[in-house]
């Protein structure tokens, strides 16, 4: 079984170092700025044992009135269990008058002194070792520091000093137990600190982790279901800034799927209807030639050339669907492919009108053109307009009622020229309004599809996409029994 390593196990490691670094930040600055005071404090301690020393030995001896000297071997005895660094008793004269070395194994935890060097202190020769006990820890005149004490007779008068040096094993032992009590300390300090901060690493671990599993669980749901319940965000912090992208995120994945599946439901119908289409022209044409051939056999060849004329004319309508259907896939998202040029709106309405003045009058139908005055140039694709324009009027043609108008004008907007083409037949309704620019659609009264008339049913896709291709809008204004007027508005800066 494999163990998933929890955020916990990131998070408790580093703040134990970090706790530890803290205590080891105070217990070295405690040591620093307690150092001065723990060795004065010794000092203290040290200058009242030497002191008191001197005192016992001044009265076990009767008042020295032999001089520093002369010392019984009780007295001598005990001396060498007062301090673990070597006492030395000096006579006035600076000479050793008594060494007194501490007795071996007479100081628990230390090792027997074996040491016998020792150094006179530069102090002794001076008046002033006569006035007071004198502790020096530094390593300026003694090595390990040293500590003195006048002696004094019975009448008051100086005879001699008591020296203790070096005095580093009396100052190791006279710190040993403040030492044990500080090591004690940092330990103790130290276990807390590490329970602290795995305490408070589980803590800070679940504050942070429970909202992100949380969302972690939301967006495992998420996996199956884009439309689940989204993760509930409250505060402004990062998390919540998280839990806010997620469910953008999630919600422009849902966008996504939809749009995915309403373009594959799209494309299935595309594929469908195509098929139809084209397997209808394609079985006529078969039919055609085939009958064409049969004619030619028979010796009938007025017929053999008409059943060959009827059969170009599906596979010119063949073709003219496998054009449109190039030309939507290539204009659909791709302005790159326009061709922008100045083009003159009045102009342009100018020419699909004489393009379409024959198909009017053939069905008996006028045609009237408003251009304002005030309609600035385009920067546009003009055969693409030209085209776009001209699938407006001839669907307006073929829908206006004989012996009608059918309009055509151009004004200005804000920033925008509006197309307008409309005409009396008989509308639309509003089922066929919302699928007007679908491929293929087949309402009952689609404009894309005219019974009698060879037609693709991509004119207004195509129409859609040129408009949108160009940054403008293709729009349908109509009712039943009451006309249809198509909006194209295109905006003046490309």
């Amino acid at each position: 079984m494999r163990v998933r390593r929890t955020l916990f196990w990131k998070v408790a490691p580093a703040l134990v170092a970090l706790q530890l670094l803290i205590v080891a930040i105070a217990a070295g600055s405690t040591i620093w700025f307690a150092r001065s005071a723990q060795e004065t404090l010794a000092s203290a301690a040290l200058a009242a044992r030497v002191d008191a020393v001197a005192e016992e030995i001044e009265r076990r001896s009767g008042g020295l009135e032999s001089g520093a000297s002369g010392l019984d071997e009780a007295l001598r005895l005990d001396l060498a269990y007062r301090f673990p660094d070597p006492i030395i008793l000096l006579d006035l004269d600076g000479t050793v008058a008594e060494p007194i070395w501490p007795a071996e194994g007479g100081f628990e935890g230390l090792p027997a002194f074996l040491d016998s060097t020792w150094y006179q202190p530069s102090w002794v020769q001076l008046e002033e070792a006569y006035d007071d006990v004198v502790v020096d820890l530094s390593d300026e005149d003694v090595p390990g520091g040293f500590a003195s004490a006048p002696l004094y007779d019975a009448a008051a008068l100086p005879i001699g000093i008591l020296l203790v040096q070096p005095l580093t094993r009396s100052l190791d032992l006279e710190l040993s137990e403040t030492r044990t009590a500080f090591r004690q300390s940092v330990e103790v300090v130290t276990a807390l600190a590490i329970l602290l901060a795995l305490a408070f690493g589980a803590l800070l671990t679940w504050w942070l982790v429970r909202p992100i599993r949380t969302m972690a669980l939301s967006v495992s749901s998420m996996g199956g279901d884009w439309q689940a319940d989204r993760v509930q965000v409250g505060g402004r912090d990062e998390i919540a800034l998280l839990g806010s992208a997620i469910n953008d995120m999630a919600d422009r994945v849902a966008e996504s799927i939809r749009a995915l599946q309403a373009t594959d439901a799209m494309r299935r119908e595309l594929v469908a209807n195509v098929g139809h289409d084209l397997r209808t022209p394609l079985s006529g044409v078969r039919l055609h030639i085939e009958e064409a051939a049969r004619f030619d056999r028979e010796g009938r060849s007025d017929d053999a050339r008409r059943a060959l004329a009827t059969a170009e004319r599906q596979i010119d309508h063949i073709s003219r669907m496998i054009d449109d259907l190039f030309e939507l896939s290539r204009l659909e998202g791709d302005a790159s492919l326009l061709r922008r040029e100045p083009v003159l709106p009045a102009e342009l309405v100018t020419e699909v009108v004489g393009m379409h003045a024959s198909m009017a009058s053939e069905r008996g139908v006028r045609i009237r053109t408003d251009v304002a005055s005030d309609v600035p140039v385009l920067h546009a694709d003009g055969a693409r307009l030209l085209r776009l324009l001209g699938n407006l009027l001839s669907n307006a043609i073929r829908h206006a009622p004989e012996d009608s108008t059918v309009s055509i004008r151009a004004q200005t907007q804000t920033a925008a020229v509006v197309f307008s083409v409309s005409d009396r037949g008989p509308g639309m309704s509003e089922e066929t309004q919302a699928h007007l620019f679908d491929r293929y659609y087949r309402g009952a009264d689609a404009r894309t599809r005219d019974p009698g008339h060879e037609r693709t049913g991509l004119g207004l896709a195509i129409a859609l996409a040129i408009a949108e291709a160009h940054g403008g809008t293709l729009e349908v204004d109509s009712a039943p029994g009451q006309g249809t007027t198509m909006h194209l508005l295109l905006p003046t800066a490309p």
